[in-house]
């Protein structure tokens, strides 16, 4: 599972963990079953209703609230131990909001996760030639740990880890040529090839960006 490293590394067990954008939910099923948490999510999509309860009892996981609707709108109304987001914030142009949004929801001393992909650097060219559809659908500048580290400390949290995912990888949307779906293929499998020989995170080809932080309450 991605990101199952550092899902190990800063989670704890038992507790109350919270994914924003959380269908199909494979990283609530891991939560719940590794590590006991009691897991709820928001998702605007209708699948979280009509598909996300069907798969979570095929598989044994009780979810603790699954909700649907706008996340920005929604209030939640309590706090998590372990507050996630798997690839949500750069499809928003105010994503500083989102992630302050985020932020709220996390209990003081909890944990926030917050990843997203990396279509920059030579992830750009890749994306504009083999899933320029997809790439609209994403805001670049939500891209940079750097400025979630500004609004993350500005909003009373601690960066624990912060940087590049992995040194090489690519995914993309099924095209409608057949011609692209095959050139995917074959750079999704050289760059994960390259991923498994060489650990070194960098802005050019790491295909996901991440971020860390403790919440200590100490806003600036």
């Amino acid at each position: 599972m991605l990101y199952k490293d550092l899902f190990d590394k800063y989670s704890k067990k038992g507790g109350t963990a919270f994914e924003v954008g959380c269908y199909p939910g494979s990283f609530m099923v891991y939560l719940a079953k590794q590590f006991g948490y009691k897991v709820s999510g928001i998702d605007a999509t209708p699948f979280v209703k009509n598909r996300l309860p069907a798969f979570l009892s095929d598989v044994g996981v009780v979810a603790d609230d699954i909700i649907c609707d706008d996340f920005l709108e929604y209030n939640v109304g309590k706090t998590f131990d372990l507050v996630y987001s798997m690839g949500f914030i750069e499809h928003f142009r105010n994503y500083d909001e989102v992630i302050r949004k985020h932020v709220q929801l996390v209990n003081d001393g909890g944990i926030l996760i917050i990843t997203c992909p990396n279509f920059r650097g030579f992830q750009y060219v890749l994306h504009r030639l083999l899933d320029a559809p997809n790439l609209r659908r994403h805001y670049l500048p939500a891209m940079n740990f750097r400025k979630w580290r500004h609004i993350l400390e500005n909003n009373g949290m601690e960066i624990l880890h912060e940087g590049y995912y992995r040194t090489a990888g690519f995914w993309a949307d099924q095209s409608k040529y057949k011609l692209v779906n095959g050139l995917t293929r074959c750079v999704r499998r050289l760059l994960w090839k390259l991923d498994s020989f060489i650990d070194i995170p960098n802005p050019l080809i790491s295909p996901c960006i991440v971020s860390i932080s403790r919440k200590t309450g100490n806003n600036k």
